[in-house]
């Protein structure tokens, strides 16, 4: 088995439903007015300082260089662009520069993408790291948030040793529209041959995002046929839409967050433009006691019956809000069961509303 040196490892803690609730409410639907104008005018301030940088992409151009410093893996400012087992490169959305992270998300080169490449090159045949083989999983975050989010997820399911590798993807997800990320995650999955079988989990607009690849994307471009496509999970998906993103995508948020143009759509209008998935596939929505909309249970951000999409194999509610969801290990062992059999465990499994 190949290893590496490494600076440091990230010790991650699997949170459960007993959360610091008063940081998780700064999600919720009452607080959700203060919490995008507050990015907006941080967006507002990071676009004016980035850009207006060098055109050719580099935040320094030219300026290719090894590196061994510890990241926490991108947050919503990095999308990945190809990956070698765990080890993946990333380009910045705000500077154009490229940066070549190892499994445990150190930064070992950045600059240009073909040195990045060059660099990973050198790694494969240094550590003779194996092309993909077996089951993949791919996990894909949700809006305003990135890979580190669904850690927990990747190091459960790591240590589980059903899948070959576990690739937690990071998106840009926030700065582009849903069809952007998805030809991005297009181009990540066209470098998994020699996997036997992909399985998918998303989480709020990554499942959206994984739907439209599974969807609309799939029909169009034939991937179930140049793919061994498995089963998919989206957790917490806003397939009505989610009203949140109705109430400020005019605003200045809506100005440099595009996906909220997406996410603001009706039903109807999300099956016409993203379609439904061609494979096999489930939900999980959230339901919280203290975070009720107009009567209805919702997880602190979307209403329970905001998930529903028709053709779903399996639905479940499970307690919990919307960040807590996909950090839980009664999510995981759900997760677990219908990628492998098919259907969810028993308890609190029914039909959406």
């Amino acid at each position: 088995m190949w290893k590496i040196k490494r600076p440091g490892v990230r010790k991650m803690k699997i949170l459960g439903s007993r959360n610091n609730k008063r940081g998780i409410r700064m999600f919720g639907v009452a607080g959700a007015g203060r919490f995008f104008r507050s990015l907006g005018w941080f967006l507002v301030f990071a676009w004016c300082v980035c850009g207006n940088l060098e055109t050719r992409g580099q935040l320094f151009p030219g300026q290719d260089v090894r590196k061994n410093e510890q990241t926490i893996g991108g947050l919503m400012f990095w999308q990945d662009v190809l990956f070698l087992q765990e080890w993946h490169i990333q380009r910045s959305c705000f500077t154009g520069e490229f940066r070549l992270l190892d499994p445990h998300a150190v930064c070992r080169a950045s600059g240009s993408r073909e040195f990045c490449e060059r660099v990973l090159e050198e790694y494969r045949q240094e550590l003779e790291i194996p092309p993909f083989s077996g089951r993949v999983l791919v996990l894909m975050h949700g809006l305003f948030s990135g890979s580190v989010h669904l850690e927990n997820m990747a190091i459960w399911f790591r240590q589980d040793g059903e899948y070959s590798a576990v690739l937690n993807l990071a998106c840009a997800s926030s700065f582009m529209t849903v069809q952007e990320s998805t030809e991005y995650l297009a181009g990540i999955l066209a470098g998994l041959k020699g996997a036997e079988r992909i399985d998918f989990v998303g989480h709020s607009l990554g499942s959206i995002i994984l739907r439209n690849y599974l969807g609309k994307y799939a029909e169009e471009n034939g991937v179930f046929e140049e793919l061994p496509i498995g089963r998919f999970v989206q957790l917490c998906p806003p397939n009505q839409g989610a009203e949140t993103a109705r109430i400020h995508q005019e605003g200045m948020t809506g100005v440099f967050v595009k996906a909220l143009a997406d996410l603001a759509l009706n039903g109807h209008e999300m099956k016409e433009r993203f379609g439904v998935p061609k494979c096999e596939f489930a939900v999980i929505a959230g339901t919280h006691p203290d975070y009720v909309y107009y009567g209805e249970e919702t997880d602190a951000v979307l209403t329970v019956s905001t998930t529903r999409l028709d053709g779903a194999k399996c639905w479940k509610k499970l307690k919990g809000t919307h960040m807590e969801i996909p950090n839980s290990i009664e999510t995981f062992e759900n997760i677990r069961n219908f990628l492998n059999e098919g259907t969810f465990l028993e308890e609190n499994a029914g039909s959406p509303p």
